[in-house]
Parts: structure tokens; C-alpha cells; sequence
């Protein structure tokens, strides 16, 4: 493939673009999604082109090598031999309504009349409008095939001739017409080729003009590249059947190119790449995609599994670092079975490159040493799996979280150690979730406010679900795992009694500062320093 890559916007009138559709010199890759527009977007996409108004620029490839779709809307293309191929990457769902409606479907023997119907539109000459359906004795109502078409039209203009209409009428009906039949004709669609290049930048080109914010990840393209007919593999059909398959640990929303990663590792480990060494083009070329991309499926489910039983990272949000679930996938590729001293290191590790910042402090090149050495690790030539350019420097944590969110490395860490502390060595079940309740009725989101409760817990045990019940009838055993001393417990039901909101806000500060106590013991048993 030419990675020398150009991007060139442009204009094409929709009458050209309909012919080089049907000429088969614009082709649908089979990464591309299918039609998927209502009835509503395809009527407000006319409505816009009747009213000058701009319906959103295209995106189209120059390259070659992807498998392609033979259908555009209702119709069976021709795949031609030209080698000037254009793929359509942003535009199919206009394209597609476009092509489907004004097409007429005598000038297209291949087609499946009932998808011929789905984009069947009719334009009300007397409304000026456009619907799906109409009356049959509604002849005030053309399909728009017959309005692009000349002779279509001028045989519907003949026919008013016999209505029973005014001349009036009838000339401001044939105006209406006229002026609709020019506008698609002459209507001009923005557009940007890309020529040459690879997967990667075609990825970014389109993440950046598309024009209906809709994502497209490199797995589908590879996925046209590397296309088997005999098999009928399609790697982003099994990659989204695979996610879906981790919905019982909430990481159903694992993002794809961490796969892709993962597949990279487990096809190139012979060279010793790391993962953001590789280029995805090469997997086009492996001959066993498929079943490489099976047994990288295995290891990242064992790491899922992993974080999910071990770590209690119970929710894909809690996830530190995607690049530690890519190190723990290919640990278990490397070591199959790993003995229950092996795992309790394997844990220590994730524990330090949470806390230590691991994946944010090293540069590149330092990230491939780590990996390196995490390797050895995985195989039982290291001690503990952690890269350390100088022994002497000590790994630190980051400041304690003024707020308990989803949108920081350390945030996450203290609600994984709070999680750990309320699971110990029990497992949680499948699709656990988490409830937050808060002691403060200002709903403030600092660490010692927030009481986090499982969801199977809270919903067994129904005499403890509100805050009053929980903290009053809970034993003192599950009241520490939650960071509640007794003599928290007293100021609280005394500040109940005396309605005193400054004992509240004595309760959450002496919690807060148990909280991090013991997350500081636990986080100095490491071998970190402890940033309060």
C-alpha cells in the first residue's frame, strides 16, 4: 500500500456522483456499516437539498486492496476492474438515500424489489413537501425517481394536462417541479479524497471531517483487508461479538483498538514488539489472523477476569491504565498456568503501577524497556515485573483525591483499595455495581462523604439501605471495611439527635482521615511513598 498520502477537498454535483455510483467507481468496503437511516432522515435529507441547505461534506479513499459490498441502497452494482477504486468512508447513509430514491428502478435490473419500496420517496407537488407513503389516487404526489428523471417527468407533466385543475395550478405545480428537478441536478456535495496512505491516517482523517460524529476504529478497515471468502471472517464482526461476551464484567465497552493491541502482541511476539511498535497493516498479512485473534480473545478474558475477581476493578471505568489489562493479557499468554504464588505477584504489580504513576512516567522508549521486563516477569526471570531506571529513586503516589470520580488514575486507585477492603477474599458476582451513598446531604464528593455499597448487597439487605439503618445496624466488623470506627459512629447518631451539622461534618473529616491512614499502610507495604 502507498503510505505517501494526499487530501484534497473538492465538489461534485449529485448528478455526476449518481452516475459514477452506478459506473461502480465509488464501492462500499465491508468494514462500512449497513443503511441504517429512518424514514425521518431520509425525508429531512431531501427537505435540506429543496431548501439550499448543506447536508454535510463526503469522505472517499483512493487505495486498493479492501474487500467490497456490491449494494448501494436497493441496488446491485457492477464491480468494474478499475484501479482507480474510491471507497466511500463518510457519506454512505446520504449516499445510499440519495442513490436509492432518485434512481429509477427500470435502469437497474439487479435489485430486490421490497428494498426498492424502503426507499421508495414521494414529493407532494401542491405541499412542496416529501413523505414515505401516498394514496393511490393521489396524483398530486410523484416518486422522486420521476422528478430526476426527464422522461419520467415529462410524461407526469403530460398527465396534469388531463387533471381537473386551473391553469394556475397547474403551472405553479409544474414550477414546483421543474425547480426540485434542477435543484438535484445541480446540487453541489463538499467532499474530501484522501490518495495513499495506511490504515492509521485514513482513521484520523476521518475522525477529524466526518460530518455526523460517528467513530470508525481501525479494526474495521483492517477487517476489509483482511477478509477471508472461504471463511467468512470478518475481524469486527468477532471483536464486537467478543465484547459483548464481556458484559458479565462490565468491560462490555472496552475500546476496540485495546484488542487490536492485544491481537498485535500475540501475532508478533516472536520479534519482541511491543504493541505500539506494530503496524496494524502487517496483520493483514498474517495467515492465521483468525486463530491468533481466537487465543488473544482467551488471554484477555483471563485478564478481565483477573482485574474483575482479583482486583476488583468491577466496572471497565475503574481500569487505572489500558495498557495494564495489555500487559496482564500477555502474561497469561506467556505463563498458561500461573500458580496461585505467581498470581499474588501479578496482583503486587498491578498494585505499584497504579499507585507509582508506572504508565505516565517513563518516556517511549523507557515503556519499551518496562515491557520488556515485564516479559521476563511473566516467564519467571524477574522478581516483580517493575522497570526501574535507577534503583535509588523512590516510586511515589500522587496527591490524596479531593473528590472520589471516574476521571483520574488516583481516584480510581482509592475506590479499588475501598472496594478491596469490603470484598477481602470473597469474589464479586457477575455484573456487580456499585452504590454511592452519600453522608452529607451536599452531595460533596470528597472521599470521606461517599459510603460505597455493592449492588447485591444493598439490594439483599433491604433493613439497611438507608444511611440511618446501615450505620446503626451494621456490626462493627463491616462498618471498619467501610472506614467506620465506633467512635464514629457516636458522633453521627449524635449529631442525628441533636440535628448538630457540624458533627456530620466532624464524621466525614475523621473518616476522611481514617480512610487514608489505612490506604497509606497499604500503599507503604509497596514500597511507595505516600503523598497526603
Amino acid at each position: 500500500m502507498n503510505n505517501k498520502i494526499s487530501v484534497k477537498p473538492d465538489i461534485i454535483f449529485i448528478e455526476d456522483l449518481l452516475k459514477d455510483i452506478a459506473s461502480g467507481e465509488y464501492k462500499i468496503p465491508v468494514f462500512q456499516r449497513e443503511f441504517v437511516w429512518q424514514t425521518s432522515q431520509m425525508l429531512e435529507l431531501f427537505d435540506s437539498i429543496l431548501k439550499g441547505y448543506p447536508i454535510g461534506s463526503l469522505l472517499f479513499w483512493n487505495t486498493q486492496g479492501y474487500e467490497t459490498k456490491d449494494k448501494i441502497g436497493p441496488y446491485i452494482i457492477t464491480k468494474n476492474n478499475n484501479n482507480n477504486t474510491k471507497y466511500i468512508l463518510d457519506g454512505f447513509q446520504r449516499i445510499s438515500t440519495l442513490f436509492g430514491a432518485l434512481i429509477n428502478p427500470k435502469d437497474f435490473p439487479e435489485k430486490n424489489e421490497d428494498d426498492v419500496n424502503d426507499f421508495l420517496i414521494y414529493f407532494d407537488i401542491k405541499e412542496n413537501n416529501f413523505s414515505k407513503k401516498t394514496k393511490k389516487e393521489n396524483i398530486f404526489s410523484i416518486p422522486l425517481y420521476k422528478v430526476y428523471d426527464n422522461r419520467e417527468l415529462f410524461d407526469f407533466v403530460r398527465q396534469l394536462d388531463r387533471e381537473n385543475i386551473t391553469e394556475i395550478e397547474k403551472e405553479q405545480y409544474i414550477d414546483n417541479l421543474r425547480n426540485l428537478h434542477d435543484i438535484l441536478h445541480k446540487y453541489k456535495l463538499p467532499y474530501v479524497e484522501i490518495k495513499g496512505g495506511d490504515i492509521k491516517s485514513a482513521v484520523e482523517i476521518f475522525s477529524r471531517v466526518n460530518s455526523t460524529g460517528t467513530e470508525i476504529s481501525e479494526d474495521f478497515m483492517l477487517s476489509a483487508l483482511s477478509y477471508n471468502q472461504e471463511t467468512g471472517f470478518l475481524l469486527s464482526e468477532s471483536i464486537t461479538e467478543f465484547l459483548n461476551s464481556l458484559n458479565i464484567y462490565n468491560f462490555e465497552d472496552l475500546k476496540r483498538d485495546i484488542i487490536l493491541n492485544c491481537i498485535a502482541n500475540n501475532i508478533n511476539n516472536v520479534d519482541g514488539k511491543i504493541y505500539f511498535d506494530v503496524k496494524l497493516e502487517e496483520l493483514r498479512y498474517q495467515a492465521d489472523l483468525e486463530s491468533c485473534t481466537n487465543n488473544a480473545y482467551n488471554y484477555i478474558k483471563q485478564a478481565v477476569e483477573f482485574l474483575y475477581k482479583r482486583l476488583f476493578v468491577i466496572n471497565l471505568r475503574l481500569l487505572p491504565y489500558p495498557a495494564q489489562l495489555i500487559f496482564i493479557s500477555e502474561y497469561f499468554r506467556l505463563n498458561l498456568n500461573p500458580t496461585s504464588q505467581e498470581l499474588q505477584l501479578l496482583e503486587n504489580w498491578f498494585w505499584i503501577t497504579t499507585y507509582s504513576n508506572y504508565f505516565t512516567i517513563y518516556s517511549l522508549s523507557q515503556q519499551r524497556n518496562a515491557y520488556q521486563v515485564f516479559c521476563e516477569f511473566a516467564q519467571g526471570k524477574h522478581p516483580n515485573g517493575i522497570y526501574q531506571i535507577n534503583d535509588d529513586i523512590e516510586f511515589t503516589t500522587a496527591k490524596y483525591p479531593s473528590k472520589l470520580n471516574f476521571t483520574g488514575v488516583r481516584p480510581k486507585a482509592l475506590q479499588l483499595f475501598y472496594l478491596k477492603s469490603i470484598l477481602g477474599d470473597d469474589k464479586p458476582q457477575n455484573m456487580e455495581g456499585i452504590k454511592e451513598i452519600f453522608i452529607s446531604s451536599k452531595k460533596d464528593r470528597t472521599p470521606g462523604n461517599i459510603i460505597l455499597r455493592l449492588s447485591s448487597e444493598f439490594d439483599q439487605a433491604p433493613d439497611k439501605k438507608t444511611l440511618d439503618n446501615f450505620i446503626k445496624n451494621s456490626e462493627p466488623d463491616v462498618l471498619e471495611k467501610h472506614f467506620i470506627t465506633l467512635n464514629m459512629v457516636v458522633v453521627y447518631v449524635r449529631g442525628k439527635i441533636y440535628n448538630d451539622y457540624d458533627d456530620y461534618d466532624d464524621f466525614i473529616s475523621q473518616r476522611d482521615e481514617y480512610l487514608k491512614s489505612k490506604e497509606r499502610e497499604f500503599v507503604e507495604s509497596f514500597n511507595i511513598k505516600y503523598i497526603d
